[in-house]
């Protein structure tokens, strides 16, 4: 006999009650379980959007973050668990650090753009005056 044989044969001798789960298993509607253990729990891999729209942020936020994700034919796909993780790991924690670290120092930089930390919000204000006096008005 083939494998195929053995395999009807055996399926053929079940009681009812297997053969109907041996049936949902191979039509996929039911996972195949050994007895006495508990099948196992499967998440739903998650789209950037549909996990930035769960987290209430945007896309690029994802990015920056450097959330955990699964490469599926080259696209990002998130699963909730993981992230949630991620989220309240130490590393995560750094990673804001450095992130808003970063950000002050950006906002800095365009702030004083010169480096002489003046500000200059006009064309008219004279390069030689020191920050913070009133320029000299000939009368």
């Amino acid at each position: 006999m083939t494998g195929l044989e053995d395999l009807v044969a055996a399926a053929m001798s079940a009681p009812s009650e297997r053969r109907e789960a041996a049936l949902q298993v191979l039509r996929g509607h039911a996972l195949a379980v050994e007895p006495g253990s508990q099948a196992p729990v499967y998440e739903p891999l998650l789209t950037q959007r549909e996990t930035a729209r769960r987290l209430g942020v945007s896309v690029p936020t994802l990015w920056r973050w450097r959330v955990p994700f699964h490469a599926l034919g080259g696209r990002r796909r998130y699963r909730i668990p993981d992230v949630i993780a991620y989220l309240q790991s130490q590393t995560f924690q750094r990673r804001v650090a450095a992130l808003r670290a970063e950000g002050r120092a950006t906002r800095a930089h365009a702030r004083f753009p010169f480096g002489d930390g003046r500000i200059r919000p006009g064309r008219r204000q004279d390069p030689h005056q020191p920050a913070g006096t009133e320029p000299e008005h000939a009368q």
